[in-house]
């Protein structure tokens, strides 16, 4: 196993940690933390750097995709991905994304689903680890894009038991995830 993969692997898994102990104590857990400082921010986002350095570490191993689903699919999707994730993160502040609790987003990008920094950063990964096109950058792949998605999910429970009303009329009109694009209103 290479030094990239177990960096990235490692942050992954300490992500997926501190989101089990979230979920055991909804809205009172590690993530997102009741009240954001410093050292909140550091961990959430070296974490999450850490993740992408592994990632982009593994550039150079010989690729096992073809060019076509590399670049045809993986760069399209990298920057969707990172497009919407920076959108998502300037929309709620960098302090909302580094556990501050700035109340609950309801606009801009947060007004096509709930989580958008996380879908865009679960798209990013996944079109970074099929533009390298390695096993070790698909793994790794594949586990970020799992533990950002059962993040959005305990993001999502925590937001609920701090903003109750709120949330409830957000969550009736706003998808979790993945935004639906309608003609109806």
């Amino acid at each position: 196993m290479s030094a990239e993969l177990i960096l990235g692997l490692s942050a992954s898994v300490i992500w997926v940690a501190i989101l089990v102990l979230s979920d055991r104590r909804t809205g009172h857990g590690p993530w997102p933390p009741r009240k954001g400082n410093l050292l909140t921010a550091i961990w959430a986002w070296g974490l999450t750097t850490l993740i992408y350095v592994g990632l982009v570490q593994t550039w150079g191993q010989t690729p096992v995709l073809p060019g076509i689903l590399r670049w045809g699919l993986g760069l399209p999707m990298a920057v969707a991905g990172s497009l919407l994730h920076t959108w998502a993160t300037a929309a709620l502040g960098l302090k909302g994304t580094s556990g501050w609790d700035v109340g609950l987003a309801t606009k801009g990008p947060y007004a096509l689903c709930r989580h958008p920094q996380y879908l865009g950063q679960i798209v990013s990964i996944a079109g970074l680890a099929l533009i390298i096109g390695a096993p070790e950058a698909l793994i790794l792949g594949v586990a970020a894009s799992l533990m950002l998605g059962y993040g959005s999910g305990v993001e999502d429970r925590a937001i609920q038991s701090r903003y109750p009303d709120l949330f409830a009329a957000y969550s009736a009109k706003t998808p979790f995830l993945v935004p639906r694009f309608s003609s109806r209103s």
